[in-house]
């Protein structure tokens, strides 16, 4: 009877590559879906804090305006529950500046602004808060405090610091007008969150409440004035109409295209603020060259800032104001 041979040494090694082999693939598949999943999270990040600066438009709306496709993706689903909020403080927003302040050439001319209230809310801060605020009194979800916001292409400069620089020059220039107003901050180096700033912008029951933001896209070629409101509160039924008034009065003084009203209830800083005109103004693209570099020109934000007092002078005054805030 012949006896069975061993098995030959070369097809259990075959066998033992072929597990090696099964094993380094399964591992590498586990890199790559961890890899994923990191670069995933960054993009969240990212994206979250740009929060305002990276939309853009896309789709028609029921208004007759565009609205955008690529919104900022803020919400974090969590419990509907009623949540306490920190009381605003009342030195913080109005905190001194280590900015030196604009000066208004002293032949500008414009509408006589007296009795209007404005609160303005240069947008953005110099360092982030990544912490979870609610989204809004009556919806669930959370979003970052707030973000640094975009930089400029051309100029180098953040977002948040041309806020602030053309937030001051309104100011000097409204009040010139006649204007009453107030700032949420006057200074880069704070820590205000979007309720707190609707916060502070509610406590004076003003006319016009305008969050001063500049724009951010992956198409440097994208450019113009954008103007986004909630889409929800007291003032919903006018809130587009309004947008327009101030939309087409800055296109009209800075000869920027006006790409539209966006209404949405992604904005946390206007969804706290809906008992009085709320208003999230994108001024230009600092991802645009041509708008970065007009963004900082000193002639240019005399336009914006006139382009606004126009607006402002076609707004209702608020008949819920307290007569010791006038």
């Amino acid at each position: 009877m012949r006896k069975h041979s061993q098995p030959q040494p070369r097809e259990a090694f075959r066998k033992q590559g072929v597990m090696i082999l099964v094993l380094i693939i399964a591992i590498l598949c586990c890199v790559v879906a961890i890899g994923v999943i990191v670069v995933m999270d960054q993009i969240a990040h990212m994206r979250a804090s740009e929060t305002y600066s990276t939309m853009d438009t896309a789709q028609v709306g029921t208004s007759g305006a565009t609205t955008s496709t690529e919104e900022t993706s803020l919400i974090t689903e969590s419990s509907a529950a009623e949540t306490t909020l920190p009381a605003v403080s009342e030195t913080t927003p109005q905190a001194t500046t280590t900015q030196s302040l604009p000066t208004i050439p002293s032949g500008i001319t414009g509408p006589d602004l007296t009795g209007y209230v404005v609160v303005l809310d240069p947008g953005h801060q110099e360092k982030p808060n990544r912490e979870q605020e609610p989204l809004s009194p009556t919806m669930s979800g959370s979003k970052d405090k707030v973000s640094a916001g975009t930089q400029g292409v051309a100029t180098g400069r953040p977002e948040y610091e041309v806020n602030l620089e053309i937030g001051l020059l309104l100011r000097a220039y409204l009040e010139k007008l006649g204007c009453v107003v107030y700032m949420t901050r006057t200074e880069n180096d704070v820590n205000i969150s979007n309720i707190e700033r609707a916060q502070f912008a509610l406590s004076y029951s003003p006319d016009a409440y305008i969050r001063l933001h500049c724009d951010g896209s992956s198409d440097p070629n994208r450019k113009g004035i954008g103007v986004f409101v909630a889409d929800t509160g007291k003032h919903k039924s006018k809130l587009v109409e309004w947008s327009d008034m101030l939309g087409e009065a800055l296109s009209e003084a800075t000869g920027a295209k006006y790409r539209g009203c966006f209404p949405s209830g992604r904005y946390s800083g206007l969804n706290w603020a809906t008992d009085i005109p709320s208003f999230l103004l994108e001024m230009g693209y600092m991802t645009n060259k041509e708008e970065d570099l007009l963004l900082s020109d000193p002639d240019y934000q005399l336009k914006i800032c006139a382009g606004i007092a126009d607006f402002v002078s076609q707004m209702p005054l608020n008949p819920d104001r307290p007569k010791d805030l006038d």
